[in-house]
């Protein structure tokens, strides 16, 4: 009995099984059958980009570049002395900063001691002659009357005189023989060299630095004092290399100081070789003049290159590379190469833009070539 339950249960248990499954088919086909596409049929429209575009026309522009620097003395020396001796008052107080006109006493060393000297070799060469007089008058009567002359003027306070020129090969090599010509540059030597212990202003100028006073023990080869001309500055500006071939030597500029608000003029004086490795400028030196200039001022100001022809300003933001930019042609975008001609801060000069040329002046982000767009 208990095993006739136990089949009927299970014959059941198989029956409500295969019930459910069957259900649960019945319900899946029915929802699958009212589930909508989420997919739209229609064909989906394509949306061009709407950009801006610009016009630019060539002209011809002025090309100016900007040069600044620090004043600098056109001449700046050390003054040194050759002698040695005991510096003496000059008549003038040398100080620091004081300015002298060219061919002021500046120094005065002591040279007694020399002169003397001077006095006692010119007063040899004159016995000398004196003592050779009685055999030219013999040998050499044509030239007697020339020496005696000579000998007559001879001052040995004053500066010594060419000697007479020998008439004849024998009466050179009888004056030579009397070591007259010998003596005679060596007191030629003397002169010029007595001449040194005076140092004078070799130009208009500012004394920059004193390193020695009266009372002092000068030796040769010391600095005495530096010196500055004031009459003629210059200034050395660094400009980009691209720009040397609009500059030249002469062209103008006019220079301003900020702080003092002034202007001078200028003239390209010369242009420098060396290139600078970092920055890749070289420089130009500018000479300037006028009064109120200061060794070590700043100046600023603009120099007039050369015009240039047939060419475009270009924003700097609007370029794809380096020298190209996206015109449109027939609503597609095209990558135009241009020449660059040369660049600012904030643009580039071009050349190669046509006023017909439609170029793309918005944003960037999201273009390509080909690309159809609208403006």
């Amino acid at each position: 009995m208990e095993k006739k339950n136990k089949t009927r249960r299970n014959i059941v248990s198989a029956v409500i099984t295969v019930l459910i499954l069957a259900l649960a088919g019945f319900l899946s086909k029915t929802l699958e059958g009212q589930k909508k596409s989420t997919v739209s049929d229609k064909v989906v429209k394509k949306e061009r980009r709407k950009i801006k575009v610009s016009s630019f026309v060539p002209t011809t522009q002025s090309n100016n570049i900007t040069v600044d620097g620090r004043v600098m003395a056109h001449e700046r020396v050390n003054l040194t002395s050759r002698v040695q001796g005991v510096m003496q008052e000059s008549g003038k107080s040398i100080k620091k900063g004081k300015y002298f006109k060219k061919g002021d006493l500046l120094f005065s060393i002591d040279k007694k001691e020399v002169d003397f000297a001077l006095k006692a070799q010119k007063s040899s060469l004159m016995t000398a002659i004196t003592q050779m007089m009685p055999d030219l008058k013999f040998d050499h009567a044509q030239s007697f009357d020339g020496w005696k002359t000579y000998l007559d003027q001879f001052d040995v306070n004053r500066p010594i005189q060419p000697l007479p020129v020998a008439k004849t090969e024998q009466e050179k090599y009888y004056v030579s023989g009397k070591n007259i010509y010998s003596q005679f540059y060596n007191i030629k030597s003397q002169e010029t060299r007595l001449n040194e212990y005076n140092i004078y202003a070799p130009f208009s100028g500012v004394i920059t630095a004193i390193n020695a006073y009266p009372g002092t023990l000068i030796s040769p080869g010391q600095v005495l004092a530096s010196m500055i001309n004031t009459e003629q500055f210059e200034i050395s500006a660094p400009i980009a290399l691209g720009d040397l071939k609009y500059v030249s030597v002469g062209q103008s500029v006019e220079l301003a100081s900020a702080d003092l608000s002034k202007t001078w003029n200028g003239k390209v004086n010369r242009i420098g070789t060396q290139i600078d490795e970092a920055t890749q400028n070289i420089p130009i030196y500018i000479s300037v003049y006028g009064r109120g200039l200061k060794d070590g001022m700043y100046l600023q100001g603009e120099l007039n290159g050369k015009s240039l022809d047939d060419v475009t300003q270009l924003p700097k933001d609007i370029f794809v590379s380096t020298n190209a930019v996206y015109v449109v042609e027939d609503s597609t975008l095209v990558l135009k190469e241009l020449t660059t001609v040369k660049r600012k801060d904030n643009s580039v000069i071009v050349r190669g833009i046509s006023d017909s040329d439609k170029v793309v002046s918005s944003s960037l982000a999201g273009l390509f070539e080909g690309q159809k767009v609208n403006y």
